[in-house]
């Protein structure tokens, strides 16, 4: 039996949640996250990446050099070199790229460790993040598989930045000049004269010699396949007075045949010299450092642990128990900031990102979820509006792209509606209605509640309404590159008028529960309904939007963009469309844009520059919003499907764009244990080509979708809701779901067509399909649910 995700590359291992990729060469790099929010970074599967403390501009630890020949360099990378024979090699094989005896890179939860062999040689390096720590660590285990001792040097190597990373890329005369690296006991030390701030790199073992300045180190005209250190064998034991600084510690290691070694070295950033000394006191012996790992694993155990599912496909039992809400961790801490695509330099944290990645954690990190929303709610202003994006260590929202048009809105249709939409699924989850009270300042002064800042929110759009009677569309929607309002005020969107009426219905539902005015909410929405029903149906679907002329885009009168995506699907979401609307808005979605691969967002796309559109005719034909593939679009899809009652399609559609069902890796390119925002559409000659893998809102909706649609389970204010859209080649499936301190032993039975739910609670009738919150003291409920018309 093929395992799941197999391809030429790589297989998931179901037991240890760990993807496993078996061959060094993948078509990109591979990567994953290490860290938990505060320091952290990437590390791909030959050991490239970087990394940084909290906000990877402000204080970026190493380099990276994005889009560069040779690809994915430089990262965390230990050369071995035979001192008998001269020869060396990287058992992550880059940087020298000599070919292995044996490889093997595992991918798991917040680690990543790669192993390779050479010559009797077998060397391990286990990278990681101890929790709560400043620093990062990578284990080299060395051992001698063949029957003769052998007498070797390592070298370390990794690129110090300073920590302005912008700085450290565009101001090469200040930033060099200014930033030094020093050797004292063991420990390479970089800063600056004016500065505390101590980036550090150091090792358990004594190191017989070190280097660190990089041009020493590699040598006139070479590179790091062949650096003269280590080609030599002697490090120069120079200090780097200015320049480009590494951290580089060579030791020598004598093997008996069957003999063991192990060095641990930690690099990390600390307030000044005497921190990093700490930092690197703490792992020197080989227990902390087993200790360390046992709770980096023991934490991420605790947070999967929350739902477990296991159904009739492994696939997506392996994606919603494993890689799937790991992604989701990982967008929460990072947003769309810093990854192989965003060089965390400058386009920040996103507003709305930050938001959604919400929804998908909210159920297995609240208190994060807590925090997140908490600083998004002060990034919005007076009137209402937020910030685009903004700068995780130091606060500093923008406008984002909007900058680039001064004399176009300076604000986002959606991001402040995202963050009433994100709270109230907080609040479900929570039950935590005192955060409501919370004050919390805005970004222009005054300080208020999180209910006035929300009622704040829906006022800006209500103030900010078209001829239509439609949200005004600002700079852009969900979309950024839809650009219609060219200064006119007066462009509208269509598919924004939809996300109000869900944040309204969800204000509606709240407030009914506080014992609050809730009618004006429902009164709102459906006055911005009638208008949606009254302008925006085209005959089959719903047009996307009006431009500055009062012209619909996404209608069938077009020659460009006759159709979009988005609306088919948030008529049923936001509840906007009648029944029969509703579906004939999907069936045409899925007519004129559905593929094998995921449905496109537009159709047909642009070809050649279009300035009423602006940003998404910049795109060619098939690529990222001019008809690509937008994975994040297509759970909206799954969402609206199961929401509708097309248990079927739901699945269909989910099924399209789960990666582990990606085997054609040479098309794909990207990695198949984590979803990516977008697929090159079919009118692209690369359809098929992922792009933007791991920070994407597709991560939470995708597992929004799973969790809360498909398989149903939803928290409500009440209770938990128990109603699937099971597909109906599933007979059932279990899960175990934590939700308000409770363990909810779920086991889902097909009993005929339909989804109607029968509940059973601890063996008693339950009407309805809400299991009510148990009495204080209870730990555990268990449901049985039977799904039959």
């Amino acid at each position: 039996m093929t395992a799941v995700g197999s391809t030429p590359y790589g297989w998931f291992d179901e037991s240890a949640r760990e993807y496993v990729v078996t061959r060094p060469d993948t078509p990109t790099p591979w990567i994953n996250y290490i860290g938990e929010g505060g320091y952290g970074g990437i590390v791909s599967n030959t050991g490239g990446g970087y990394s940084f403390d909290r906000d990877p501009r402000n204080r970026r630890v190493s380099r990276y050099r994005y889009n560069a020949i040779p690809a994915d360099q430089p990262g965390r990378y230990v050369y071995l070199r035979d001192q008998e024979t001269g020869a060396f090699w990287s058992p992550t094989w880059q940087p020298v790229r000599r070919p292995l005896d044996a490889y093997e890179c595992r991918h798991g939860a917040g680690y990543t460790r790669i192993a390779g062999e050479l010559d009797a040689i077998a060397a391990e390096l286990l990278y990681f993040v101890p929790p709560a720590a400043p620093c990062e660590l990578w284990r080299l285990r060395l051992r001698n598989a063949g029957v003769r001792p052998r007498r070797l040097r390592s070298f370390s190597y990794v690129e110090l930045s300073y920590p302005d990373a912008l700085a450290d890329q565009q101001n090469l005369d200040w930033a060099q000049h200014i930033f030094r690296t020093r050797h004292e006991d063991g420990t390479l030390l970089a800063c600056t004269e004016f500065r505390p701030d101590t980036t550090f790199f150091s090792s358990s073992a004594e190191p017989v010699g070190f280097d660190a300045d990089r041009e020493r180190f590699v040598g006139r005209w070479r590179d790091l396949a062949d650096p003269i250190a280590v080609e030599l064998g002697e490090p120069s034991n120079e200090d780097s007075p200015r320049g480009n600084g590494i951290g580089s510690l060579c030791h020598e290691l004598e093997l008996a045949p069957g003999e063991e070694r192990e060095i641990v070295y930690v690099l990390g950033i600390a307030g000044d010299a005497d921190g990093a000394a700490r930092a690197v006191a703490a792992y020197r012996e080989p227990g902390a450092v087993d200790a360390a790992f046992a709770a980096l694993r023991a934490d991420w155990d605790a947070y999967l642990a929350r739902f477990v599912v296991a159904t009739p496909d492994p696939a997506f039992d392996a994606m919603v128990d494993g890689w799937n809400p790991i992604q989701c961790r990982t967008t929460l801490h990072w947003s769309r900031f810093a990854s192989a695509y965003e060089t965390g330099l400058g386009r920040g944290m996103g507003t709305r990102d930050s938001a959604q990645d919400t929804l998908g954690t909210v159920h297995a990190a609240p208190e994060r979820a807590h925090e997140t929303l908490t600083r998004l709610w002060r990034l919005q202003f007076l009137d209402g509006h937020a910030w685009h994006q903004f700068f995780p260590l130091t606060g500093e929202g923008s406008v984002g792209h909007a900058a680039e048009r001064p004399a176009w809105p300076q604000w986002f249709c959606d991001d402040h509606l995202w963050l009433v939409i994100a709270t109230c699924a907080y609040l479900r989850e929570t039950g935590h209605a005192a955060y409501l009270e919370q004050r919390v300042p805005y970004e222009d002064g005054v300080e208020e509640t999180i209910w006035e800042h929300m009622l704040r929110a829906i006022e800006f759009t209500r103030a900010h309404r078209g001829p239509h009677g439609l949200p005004r569309i600002g700079f852009a929607d969900w979309d950024d590159t839809l650009n219609l309002d060219h200064g006119s005020g007066r462009a509208e969107s269509v598919w924004c008028a939809m996300q109000l009426c869900r944040a309204l219905l969800d204000l509606a539902e709240l407030a009914g529960e506080l014992g609050r005015e809730a009618e004006g909410f429902r009164a709102l929405a459906r006055e911005t309904a009638a208008a949606v029903e009254e302008h925006c149906w085209d005959g089959a679907w719903y047009a996307r939007a009006f431009d500055d002329d009062g012209r619909p885009v996404g209608v069938a009168a077009e020659e460009r963009h006759r159709i979009n995506m988005n609306p088919q699907t948030w008529c049923v979401i936001g509840e906007t469309a009648p029944s029969e609307r509703a579906e004939r808005a999907l069936r045409s979605m899925e007519e004129h844009l559905g593929t094998e691969l995921g449905i496109a967002l537009l159709d047909p796309p642009y070809d050649g520059g279009d300035e009423r559109v602006a940003g998404t005719a910049t795109y060619p034909p098939g690529a990222k919003e001019n008809g690509g593939i937008f994975c994040h679009a297509n759970a909206w899809a799954v969402v609206a499907a199961a929401k509708h009652g097309w248990n079927d399609a739901a699945y269909d559609w989910y099924r399209r764009i789960l990666p582990l069902l990606r085997d054609d890796s040479d098309r794909y390119l990207v990695e198949p244990y984590v979803y990516c925002q977008n697929v090159c559409g079919p009118t692209h000659p690369q359809f098929g080509m992922g792009r933007n893998a791991w920070l994407t809102g597709t991560a939470s909706w995708t597992y929004v979708a799973a969790t809360q649609w498909i398989l149903g389970i939803r928290p409500t204010y009440r209770g938990l809701r128990i109603a699937p859209a099971l597909p109906s080649a599933w007979d059932g499936f279990t899960a175990r779901r934590l939700f308000r301190g409770v363990a909810y032993e779920i086991a889902v039975e097909r009993a005929g067509p339909g989804n109607a739910v029968s509940l059973e609670v601890d063996g008693v009738a339950v009407a309805g399909d809400v299991v009510p919150l148990p009495p204080p003291g209870r730990d555990r409920v268990s449901i049985r649910a039977t799904i039959a018309s």
